[in-house]
């Protein structure tokens, strides 16, 4: 057969047709790509993208005798506008005093005079007046605006929400896990890593690091804390000596908290959504700077939290009392020492269930007071060494003496000085004690409620006559019972 010869194929064929080839291998290749890189949506704003200075607004405080329609028809708007504007629902009560923003109104800055209260910090109030740490560093002549601020001291702020009054943070606290990153955290929330960035400050969807505080936009009123602490308050302010306050304290770790204000060791127990301690300042405790500090463990220990505190200087007036013949023995400082030490240790007992409802009563049905609290106190002329520890009520021997609130009897009995006694323990550390009595109604382990009779009133002790002395004691504290009366605690 004979040969068959092929077509001689030069080099510029074969150079054409791998060409060719490569060129349909790439277009196969980025189609995908490309595909994919036009139907990606448009990024959101970042940080730097971000507006950060809305428009001020205008609030209305409402007045007496106001309704929605009266303030709507006042400013050229509608009802349904100012409920949209202010998140109300249509069936909102009003309340005298209470702030709503007017739409389409611009408000101005408000100057105006601050007390700081127990967990601020420059950039939680800056965020609530919608300026920043460093304009409220500068206007208080604070040469680090990364100090902390000390809880009871007052400050000049300039508001731009339209209200001097610090508006609510809303937001949920979540610590940064190792490994996890911003995307990681947006997609657990349902929220982008920009909304993220700009909510934080973040430079755009910068790297978070482990133990990194975020902020993650919820309805939740949020505070501006270190680490896990969700929640920290001080009641009421101002604290001064004599006062009785409440520390109310919240964690996202599980455990228990302990802490220390000052000298005093504080006895927290579960309360509402965190836990409460009370705190009592005698009569001479000094006026001036405190140091708040706290901490706790669970699983693993709490973060520790520092902030100082004020306490403001309160005047007393001072008692000069003479003592008769027959009773100035009792005058001995050894007799007062033991009786103090004895009871001591009746007042420092803790228990962690509180008994007693609201505002305490009085515990007489009289109120006329012949000596108040805190008054400092010589006897026969002698060297002033105390102040008057409780409440001297009027009353003649006999008079019915009634339980403030619920609680157990922890001691009943005569006391060479207090004369006879009866101590109600209240529970998280208040005990209540009634001195000088004619004689006592009940037994130490008994329960009583709050109007229930007690004892009789006398002059039993060291007294001058008939009274009721009435000593309201927090964790062992001696402390002016007078708040008690007319405001709740915790």
């Amino acid at each position: 057969m004979p040969r068959i010869n092929k077509p001689f194929r030069s080099s510029t064929y074969w150079s054409r047709a791998v060409g060719i080839a490569l060129a349909m291998l790439l277009s196969f290749y980025l189609l995908p790509i490309t595909t994919w890189a036009q139907a990606e949506p448009t990024p959101e704003p970042t940080a730097e993208t971000a507006v950060t200075e809305p428009a001020i607004p205008y609030i209305h405080n409402v007045q007496e005798g106001e309704n929605l329609t009266i303030i709507a028809t006042n400013y050229n708007v509608t009802v349904a506008e100012i409920l949209t504007r202010n998140n109300l629902a249509p069936d909102a009560i009003l309340a005298i005093g209470q702030p709503l923003i007017i739409p389409g109104l611009a408000g101005e800055p408000i100057p105006g005079v601050y007390t700081v209260q127990a967990g601020d910090s420059l950039a939680g109030l800056a965020n609530s007046l919608g300026t920043t740490a460093v304009a409220l560093a500068q206007a208080n002549r604070l040469i680090n605006p990364q100090l902390d601020l000390v809880a009871g001291q007052t400050i000049s702020i300039t508001s731009y929400t339209g209200s001097t009054t610090p508006q609510v943070i809303t937001g949920t606290p979540h610590i940064v896990a190792p490994g996890e990153t911003l995307w990681m955290i947006a997609a657990q929330h349902t929220h982008t890593p920009a909304a993220l960035a700009v909510e934080n400050g973040l430079a755009g969807e910068t790297a978070v690091f482990p133990g990194q505080r975020l902020r993650i936009p919820s309805a939740e009123p949020y505070r501006t804390l270190p680490g896990e602490w969700t929640d920290l308050r001080i009641n009421p302010f101002p604290l001064y000596p004599g006062a009785t306050f409440s520390i109310y304290i919240d964690n996202l770790l599980d455990g228990e908290p302990t802490g220390q204000f000052g000298e005093q060791h504080l006895h927290f127990a579960p309360y509402e959504d965190g836990f409460v301690a009370l705190v009592g300042l005698d009569a001479f405790a000094n006026s001036g700077i405190y140091t708040l500090e706290l901490s706790g463990a669970g699983k693993r220990p709490w973060r520790p939290f520092t902030q100082n505190v004020t306490v403001a200087p309160h005047d007393y007036d001072t008692q000069y009392i003479t003592i008769p013949e027959n009773l100035s023995h009792l005058l001995a400082p050894e007799i007062r020492a033991n009786e103090d030490a004895f009871l001591h240790d009746i007042y420092t007992q803790f228990t962690p269930e509180k008994h007693w409802e609201g505002v305490f009563q009085y515990p007489v049905t009289t109120t006329i007071i012949t000596a108040k609290y805190g008054d400092y106190r010589s006897y026969n002329e002698g060297p002033i060494e105390i102040f008057h520890t409780g409440i001297d009520f009027a009353g003649g021997i006999g008079t019915p003496i009634l339980a403030p609130g619920a609680g157990i009897v922890v001691y009943s009995e005569p006391l060479e000085l207090r004369g006879n006694t009866v101590i109600l323990d209240h529970g998280l550390g208040i005990m209540t004690a009634y001195f000088h009595l004619s004689e006592s109604s009940v037994n130490v382990g008994d329960r009583v409620e709050a109007g229930q009779q007690i004892g009789l009133g006398g002059d039993t002790g060291l007294s001058s006559g008939a009274h009721l002395h009435w000593d309201l004691r927090v964790n062992g504290v001696a402390v002016d019972g007078m708040p008690w009366l007319t405001q709740p605690f915790p």
